[in-house]
């Protein structure tokens, strides 16, 4: 059974945040100003949101382990990826152009929200005769 996301690009992944994030510390205050570290940092954050929730929707389940019919599965999931990449779009426009002392809590917010949304979504399916 192939992974959607097999090990070596979760580590490629992990190696990108944490050489972004050594980046953007190198670069300030010389090159870049505290703020924008800051907002860069969590653009890159809002990014990696959006691309894990795209991917929702193209990983399978096996048939045995489905709890509910195939096309609602489909359906809860699409919703979910959908769900979750506006939320992550949200999150990187909050980090971007959201005032410095709101922008965690507005970016954190759409994100919250975005994940609710996909969550009830998901116990709804549940609910949903197989």
């Amino acid at each position: 059974m192939k992974h959607a996301f097999p090990l070596g690009r979760a580590l490629l992944g992990a190696a990108v945040i944490v050489a972004s994030s050594a980046a953007l510390k190198w670069a300030t205050p010389d090159y870049l100003s505290p703020e924008w570290s800051q907002r860069l940092l969590g653009a890159l954050l809002g990014l990696i949101v959006v691309f894990y929730a795209n991917v929702i929707p193209k990983s399978l389940t096996s048939l045995a382990r489905l709890q509910c019919s195939p096309q609602v599965e489909q359906a809860t999931r699409r919703f979910a990826g959908w769900s979750l990449v506006l939320g992550g779009l949200g999150y990187l426009l909050a980090m971007l152009f959201a005032p410095l002392a709101n922008m965690h809590l507005v970016g954190g917010v759409v994100l919250a929200v975005a994940l609710a949304a996909a969550l009830l979504r998901c116990l709804g399916a549940r609910n949903t005769v197989a």
